[in-house]
């Protein structure tokens, strides 16, 4: 009996081992698949954060790319470029350059008392005519400066979008990589298992024909050992 111990010494340690092993690489892959969701919910937050801080910008900039197209007169709509146009002249940019301009021509109209004179109504609408052409300039070009905004916020949210799904991407190729270890890992460890489990069963079995004790007790304990594989 005491020749049988080291063979069942041996065959339960390779059992043991095994077991320890396969256990480790399950959690290993439990915490890369765990990780890899925090990582997604992560990446998730900062691209809904970042929409939102974009969104304003895009909005704009879609709103000034609607009011520079009709005050261009594209898009073949008569009623939204005389809407443009009409949100040009109420504009407080410009009324009151127009305001201040007519004002200071009334002015001078009146010290010379020629206010009321046929000179000086001409004078006023050319003034308004040039002032609409001038500031015509600037405020069309305003409106391309919040296009360009927008198409900025637009741009950097769709990057921020790529790199979200590259991310992601990225998190789950991980994870799935981990499990797949884990997997081969387990099964290379069961095989092994196996392959020690018999090689002590054989070297027991020797043993016991020489000394005529059973071998049940080895047996027994290695067969408790892949129970717990198996459990």
């Amino acid at each position: 009996m005491p020749a049988l111990i080291p063979a069942l010494v041996i065959g339960a340690g390779a059992v043991t081992g095994a077991a320890i092993t396969a256990g480790a690489t399950s959690s290993a892959a439990n915490a890369a698949t765990s990780a890899a969701q925090a990582n997604d919910a992560l990446q998730s937050q900062i691209y809904t954060q970042n929409s939102a801080n974009e969104q304003p910008y895009i909005q704009a900039g879609d709103t000034a790319n609607t009011a520079l197209q009709g005050f261009l007169g594209l898009g073949g709509d008569p009623a939204a470029s005389q809407a443009a146009l009409n949100n040009y002249l109420n504009s407080t940019g410009y009324q009151f350059t127009l305001q201040q301009g007519e004002q200071a021509a009334e002015q001078n109209a009146a010290a010379s008392g020629q206010l009321d004179s046929g000179a000086t109504l001409k004078a006023l609408d050319q003034y308004g005519t040039g002032l609409a052409n001038q500031y015509g300039q600037q405020y069309e070009g305003d409106l391309q400066g919040v296009v360009s905004t927008g198409e900025g916020a637009a741009n950097a949210l769709a990057g921020q979008g790529q790199s979200y799904a590259n991310a992601v991407t990225s998190n789950n190729n991980s994870a799935a990589t981990a499990t797949g270890n884990a997997a081969l890992s387990g099964a290379s460890n069961v095989n092994s298992l196996i392959g020690n489990a018999l090689s002590a069963y054989g070297t027991q079995a020797g043993l016991s024909s020489f000394g005529g004790a059973s071998g049940g007790s080895s047996q027994g304990a290695i067969a408790n050992a892949l129970g717990a594989i198996g459990g």
